[in-house]
């Protein structure tokens, strides 16, 4: 059995080393879908979708409307620290696909009691920045 969570915000990041666009500083909708997969209690249910909003929301909402900026990069780390603005650091490059090993490993790491209680055996973590984009991370209990 399988079952999902959608979670939203909105957000901005950049790639200093990026060739494009993306090199600059800039903002998405980001929106992801947290699917955990196991069997079903003797109730039919697989997990209550309060935990994984239990689990998650309170990132995401530390997530809504700042930067997200990687450890590494200290030129946008000392203007985000300087000016106080919202922001949250992270030990990877901001790319939707470490965006999306954040949060799984967050998940398995941090909450794995709940999701060994409740059979689950495997977290999938997906992270659209755009409407026709996603990256996808895996995790196996």
């Amino acid at each position: 059995m399988k079952v999902a969570k959608r979670f939203r915000w909105e957000g901005a990041h950049r790639l200093p080393w990026h060739e494009g666009r993306c090199r600059d500083l800039h903002g998405h909708s980001y929106e992801m879908f947290v699917e955990v997969e196991g069997e079903p209690d003797e109730n039919g249910m697989l997990i209550d979708f309060k935990h994984l909003k239990n689990a998650l929301a309170p990132m995401v909402d530390t997530w809504d409307h700042a930067t997200v900026v990687a450890e590494t990069d200290a030129k946008l780390l000392g203007i985000m620290r300087e000016s106080g603005w919202r922001h949250v650091v992270i030990p990877y490059d901001t790319t939707a696909e470490n965006i999306c090993v954040y949060f799984a490993d967050h998940l398995v790491n941090e909450h794995r009691d709940l999701l060994v209680e409740r059979r689950i055996h495997t977290v999938r973590v997906r992270v659209a920045e755009t409407e026709t984009c996603y990256a996808e991370a895996v995790r196996s209990l």
